[in-house]
């Protein structure tokens, strides 16, 4: 029984792109990145020990907790809150054998993750195994998994709803491994964020088994002390979601009334056209609201990365600039593409097969004004979090904004998010359904980010990466903000590649619609 319902959770883990990206495609992909940028020299003279032997394990530490607490936790909270452990919980199956199947899916995704992790490692960059620290290596994985499979069902217990839970595990995991030695191995963190980073047990795991995979250290390769950090947080999260856990969503509290007392009378007549759009904005911004994890990867991301990396960086030097205006160039940009590529199309494809879209055919809203509406929350959206970060920058790291960099940073907001909108509706004419179109936009977008100088990987990219960024109009975009923010000369050269990339993606989409009345396949919203 255990072993069909793992089976079924696997299943459904694998046909769920953004879950599957997320937990083993990401950290792949940071590897292949990180090695293309670092190199993969030897460390030591006379060794075989490349650099790539002390990434590879830290990838797959992010890919065991990303599997066993911010997939794991995100799926059980989402069937809570759609009443499946519920209605689970009333049917002959125990219990037990419920939780279980869910526990061993997780550890099953965790162990495919490590074991693609190191098959690269081993086929591609020289990465060893180390056969006499092997059971030390296994059992740290094993600890590691169950410890943050605790801690994934502890946060359930505590949080009241999916989108809580997405928020908190997702920005938790990310902001922990960047001072736990994960995405930024070595880095030499303020004294009191090292410490921070050695009170969680992520930097635990990490060392753990890094050390079980380091040939150059002798012995068997038990850490106790780090194994001692992982099993006490391990026992505090099962004793938690032992006390706390439920299998339905916890009630909120009734606001019928005082919604009722606050709603607006309907307006009569025909509405104005800014009506319209204005309405469509304030209906999209209420479900970015609601949608946590849309609002934290949007907002909240790029302002932690802002303040995080130019904390520990602090004086460092990108692209000839101090590295908080690179930062909040490389933030803006990336603002400006997931609220316009990720956001717009996954809301728009999600209506479509809802059947919104079909039925918004049949009242009297144009459909012009619903597109317009998204792309106007689009740019609101961006532009407030270009202001905080832009707080953040001035008043955490001295970085001056003139007016001049102000109009720039509009002018390069408004084309950018024209832009990816653009190439965003084009990813929903031609895929069919929701999951389709974000494992696009995300499988497209967070590798660009990576070549196209809005994630910072700390090395020189080699020559193909480098042309395959200056190919894609999100590099023309960091580089707009860029030069308007260190007083450059107008870049006329990435102002026309991002123009080239709306005007051909228009006409794309133009060639869409004219198949579509003449009765082709392509189906745009």
């Amino acid at each position: 029984m255990i072993g069909r319902l793992v089976r079924h959770e696997t299943l459904s883990f694998v046909r769920t792109p953004m879950a599957a990206f997320f937990t083993v495609a990401m950290p792949l992909l940071m590897t292949v990145i990180v090695g293309a940028a670092v190199g993969n020299q030897v460390v030591q003279p006379g060794t075989d020990v490349r650099v790539m032997q002390f990434v590879i394990p830290v990838m797959a530490v992010f890919g065991v907790a990303q599997g066993c607490f911010g997939a794991l936790a995100i799926r059980l909270a989402d069937l809570r809150d759609r009443g499946w452990l519920k209605r689970l919980h009333g049917t002959p199956v125990p219990a037990s054998a419920v939780l279980a199947g869910l526990t061993g899916a997780s550890l099953a995704v965790a162990a495919t993750t490590v074991a693609v992790l190191l098959t690269v490692g081993g086929l591609f960059y020289g990465t060893q195994m180390v056969w006499r620290t092997l059971p030390a290596l296994l059992l740290t994985l094993l600890l590691g998994a169950a410890c943050f499979t605790a801690l994934g069902f502890a946060m359930v217990a505590l949080l009241r709803n999916a989108a809580a839970v997405q928020l908190l595990g997702t920005g938790l995991l990310l902001a922990l491994a960047f001072i736990s030695d994960v995405i930024l191995v070595g880095a030499r963190l303020p004294a009191w964020l090292d410490v921070v980073g050695w009170v969680f047990p992520l930097r635990h795991f990490a060392h753990a088994v890094r050390d079980a995979m380091n040939p150059l250290l002798t012995g068997a390769g038990f850490q106790a002390g780090h194994l001692v950090v992982l099993a006490a947080w391990g026992a505090g999260g099962a004793v938690v979601a032992v006390w706390r856990f439920r299998w339905e969503r916890p009630q909120a509290h009734a606001q019928t009334a005082r919604a009722a007392r606050n709603r607006r009378p309907l307006r009569q007549g025909r509405p104005a056209r800014w009506r319209l759009v204005t309405d469509q904005v304030t209906h999209a911004l209420v479900r970015l609201r609601r949608d946590l994890s849309a609002a934290f990867f949007t907002v909240i991301l790029p302002v932690l990365l802002l303040a995080l990396i130019s904390l520990i960086f602090a004086g460092a030097r990108v692209s000839g600039v101090r590295l908080p205006v690179f930062m909040l160039a490389a933030m803006i940009t990336y603002t400006v593409g997931v609220a316009s590529y990720v956001n717009i199309p996954d809301t728009i494809a999600g209506d479509r097969e809802r059947g919104v879209l079909k039925r918004l055919a049949g009242t009297p809203l144009p459909r012009w004004a619903y597109h317009t509406g998204h792309l106007a929350t689009a740019l609101l959206v961006t532009t407030a979090t270009t202001v905080l970060l832009a707080l953040v920058a001035a008043l955490g790291h001295g970085v001056r904004i003139g007016p001049g960099a102000l109009a720039g940073m509009l002018a390069a907001i408004v084309l950018g998010t024209a832009c990816f909108t653009v190439l965003g509706a084009l990813v929903v004419a031609f895929a069919s359904r929701q999951q389709t179109v974000n494992a696009i936009t995300l499988g497209t977008f967070l590798p660009l980010a990576f070549v196209s100088d809005v994630f910072v990987i700390g090395g020189e990219l080699p020559g193909a990466l480098r042309i395959a960024g200056d190919v894609f109009p999100l590099k023309h975009v960091s580089h707009t903000v860029l030069a308007t923010l260190a007083g450059r000369p107008w870049p006329w050269t990435d102002l026309a590649m991002v123009t080239f990339w709306t005007l051909g993606g228009m006409a794309a989409l133009a060639v869409v619609e004219a198949r579509r009345r003449t009765g082709g396949r392509l189906q745009p919203p």
